[in-house]
């Protein structure tokens, strides 16, 4: 049995039907996010707007003069989606973990990280992000998103003033056993 209501997250139960049986559902209010607020003005935003063949596979990828490379996991573009269209993706296998880091540099150059967006089809998304100068890190976030239900979440960075020269973005995308976990992200925006 499924049962669902509007800002609510819905449940499933399984259930073999007898004769007088009650099943009770308490459901979890959804939580509310206020919008992420925009980006600060003269921002550097990578969108991959660059990217045109769908399931292509991306090691690096370069915008507003800021590169992106895939340090681990199997990342793909995605132009039939994203936040807005296209993004970048990878996928783990059902029943398997795979964990995928992209880093972001400015060709030697001082930046700050500001948001990225993240994204999941059926999961929760762990995710790690740390700022590093000179190799050393200066900040690290780390937290777990809920399932976003095949929708995007800003991460904002509490260290938005912290000059870094790599930003490193690792997800850890664990799929159930029913089918593989498409897992990404999006938008992101850095300061210089």
């Amino acid at each position: 049995m499924n049962v669902s209501a509007s800002s609510y997250v819905s449940q499933s139960k399984g259930v073999t039907l007898t004769s007088n049986q009650t099943l009770s559902f308490q459901l979890t209010r959804q939580s509310t996010t206020l919008p992420p607020s925009p980006p600060p003005s003269g921002a550097a935003v990578i969108g991959f707007s660059g990217l045109t063949a769908n399931g292509a596979s991306v090691t690096t990828y370069m915008e507003s003069g800021l590169t992106v490379s895939a340090a681990s996991g199997p990342w793909e573009a995605s132009t039939t989606y994203g936040n807005p269209a296209p993004f970048i993706q990878f996928y783990a296998a059902p029943g398997t973990t795979v964990a995928g880091e992209v880093r972001v540099t400015a060709g030697g150059s001082i930046f700050s990280f500001y948001s990225v967006d993240l994204y999941s089809s059926t999961t929760p998304i762990p995710y790690t992000i740390t700022g590093l100068r000179n190799a050393s890190p200066v900040f690290t976030v780390k937290d777990t998103l809920p399932n976003t239900f095949g929708n995007f979440r800003t991460v904002a960075n509490p260290n938005a003033s912290a000059l870094i020269d790599a930003v490193s973005i690792v997800l850890t995308n664990t799929a159930g056993i029913a089918g593989r976990n498409p897992m990404g992200l999006d938008t992101i925006v850095l300061t210089r």
